[in-house]
């Protein structure tokens, strides 16, 4: 079952998105970050397959879905920022396991930076780890407002985002869902590119002492995930090649186990 509700941040409201556990809730809260540009709807799919013995909570960036905006452009930091809030009202002192997917890697290392006692386990799941020059080939056509305009081709680089590179794999009606949860952050759409296009992912991955599980599948991210496994202190490296699109959506299930697994070994604090 999923549930929705909202939890106070000091410039606002994070909405957030929960699926409930299924059997007795023996293990840590796990929190799903999203990438951009989209929400915690991101994870709908697989968030059933991840609930076993567990809540699993997806939360909005700010700005995204249905949280509050911050004031002034958005960092990966205000991300952190909004995801700890809702840990502090949900989960309060228990530790939490963090799964990230694309921009969400970047918000978990920040979270895991930010809060380290807070967080047991991470996992990431296709690293967007970049180097400056990288960064700007990857964002720049995606930096800056949105451009809206009364004409409908104004829509044209969401619905290619939405629908065009999606339709063959999740469907019409998954995809269109996709699309429409961009356009609610309307000239804002692509303020979490810009957050992720600043941050300084070589430089602050390297510094997480937690246990990080990278999930690689086969796509673009591929070989900056490998990379990304081999810089962390206390890294395992999966490589999923036979997962070539739509992770989240085509495969739940089988991607379900690979998290499931690695947020099984062991504890760590």
């Amino acid at each position: 079952m999923t549930r929705h509700g909202y939890s106070d941040a000091p410039w606002g409201q994070v909405h957030w998105r929960e699926h409930v556990a299924t059997g007795l809730r023996t293990e840590p809260d796990l929190y799903c970050l999203h990438p951009a540009p989209f929400s915690g709807l991101a994870f709908a799919r697989i968030m059933p397959h991840l609930a076993h013995n567990r809540r699993v909570i997806a939360p909005d960036y700010p700005g995204y879905g249905g949280s509050d905006g911050v004031p002034g452009p958005p960092s990966i930091s205000h991300y952190a920022d909004a995801i700890s809030a809702v840990i502090t009202d949900q989960t309060q002192a228990s530790l939490v396991d963090l799964l990230g997917f694309h921009t969400g890697c970047l918000v978990a290392i920040e979270v895991a930076l930010q809060c380290p006692e807070r967080v047991r386990r991470v996992v990431m799941l296709d690293v967007p780890y970049f180097d400056a020059a990288e960064r700007a080939t990857a964002y720049g056509a995606n930096l800056g407002l949105y451009s809206l305009t009364s004409e409908l081709c104004c829509l044209t680089p969401a619905w290619e985002r939405g629908i065009t590179r999606r339709v063959e794999s999740q469907g019409i009606e998954r995809s269109f869902e996709m699309f429409v949860e961009q356009l609610r952050a309307a000239r804002t759409m692509n303020a979490a590119f810009e957050a992720a296009h600043k941050y300084d992912c070589l430089a602050r991955l390297p510094c997480v002492q937690k246990p990080v599980t990278v999930i690689a599948s086969q796509s673009p991210l591929l070989a900056a995930s490998r990379r990304a496994a081999a810089e962390l202190p206390m890294s395992t490296l999966i490589e999923r090649l036979d997962i070539k699109r739509a992770v989240l959506d085509e495969a739940p299930e089988r991607i379900a186990r690979d998290i499931m697994n690695a947020l099984a070994v062991g504890e760590q604090t």
